[in-house]
């Protein structure tokens, strides 16, 4: 009986450090956002684009994170839009027809 109990506290010692091993070397990577992840994807725009402004706001459809944007054309707030080119923080976009 004794052997049990203490095979019971092992366990429940050695779990979290098994945990911390699992998440340190065996976890997959949290995914990023960067200029060739973004190229090429569907956006929503959150708020107008203006040609040669990046006071516009787009947000990928499948991200959660808002992108200063700027067109070659006026872009209404609602419309799906292909985010073209990625310049650090800023991403040009065109409509989707």
């Amino acid at each position: 009986m004794e052997v049990y109990i203490l095979a019971l506290i092992a366990i429940v010692l050695l779990l979290p450090l098994i945990y911390l091993i699992y998440l340190r070397f065996f976890s997959p990577p949290s995914p990023t956002t960067s200029s060739t992840t973004l190229k090429d994807r569907e956006a929503l725009v959150v708020k107008e684009i203006k040609p040669e402004d990046i006071s516009g706001k787009v947000k990928p459809i499948d991200g959660n994170k808002l992108w200063s944007a700027t067109a070659d054309v006026e872009i209404e707030q609602g419309v799906k839009v292909k985010i073209t080119e990625v310049k650090g923080v800023h991403v040009f976009v065109e409509e989707i027809k």
